[in-house]
């Protein structure tokens, strides 16, 4: 009879289900700590609102633009120009203003693959928050399992999904940031064009902006010069 007493005791503990306190702990506990990143996460939005640059991009943007900004192309004005609107084109740019008499061309800014785009935006956004002195792991997705094996149901992840700050800055900067481009007639086949980019703070970003407008128009280019 004791044998069986045993079995039946293990039996019974093996059938009850986890403890509901301690799951209802786990549940409050993450949910606590989910809320502190939601609202870090809604201050760090609100710094790159209100000021999306720093001092050290600053004047590693400015070091760009002094080695990739302007260019002399041995081409006629209007023949750098017609390549131009078509190089923003294939880079699926959207035109804004173009104006030949100035020759003054604004776009939107070239679409990035997506991969590239999101690594980026990442890349970025952690090294601004760390600029500011906000948490490493901040902007760390993580589900965290409770004991037992059961999440609790308001984990950080959760919230993660109701406040995504890298895609809600990334959409912003993505509407508010374009291209300007300038050329100047500095003879009968060649001219000067300035190429720059507004609203983009992250030197990365703006080197990779250079790289492959240039790219474009070199292609454009060598494309069109059967055309002269």
């Amino acid at each position: 009879m004791g044998a069986l007493a045993a079995a039946a005791a293990v039996a019974g503990c093996a059938s009850r289900g986890p403890d509901i306190g301690e799951l209802m702990r786990q549940q409050q506990d993450s949910a606590a700590v989910g809320m502190g990143s939601m609202l870090e996460k809604q201050r760090l939005m609100q710094d790159v609102m209100k000021n999306p640059d720093t001092a050290e991009w600053h004047d590693q943007r400015q070091k760009i633009v002094m080695a990739q900004g302007d260019r002399v192309i041995d081409k006629s004005f209007h023949r750098v120009f017609d390549s131009m609107t078509v190089a923003l084109a294939t880079l699926e740019c959207k035109v804004q203003n173009m104006e030949r008499a100035s020759g003054y061309i604004t776009a939107s800014l070239p679409a990035l693959p997506p991969d590239q785009r999101d690594a980026l935006r990442h890349e970025s956004l952690r090294a601004y928050a760390a600029t500011k002195g906000y948490s490493p792991g901040l902007l760390d997705k993580s589900a965290r399992p409770a004991r037992g094996g059961q999440r609790a149901l308001m984990a950080p992840t959760d919230l993660d999904d109701m406040f995504d700050v890298e895609s809600t800055i990334g959409l912003m900067g993505q509407h508010l940031g374009g291209v300007t481009l300038s050329l100047v007639r500095q003879g009968e086949r060649q001219t000067k064009v300035k190429l720059r980019f507004d609203n983009v703070y992250y030197p990365r970003q703006m080197q990779e902006y250079y790289r492959i407008v240039w790219a474009a128009v070199d292609r454009q280019i060598f494309l069109d010069q059967a055309l002269d």
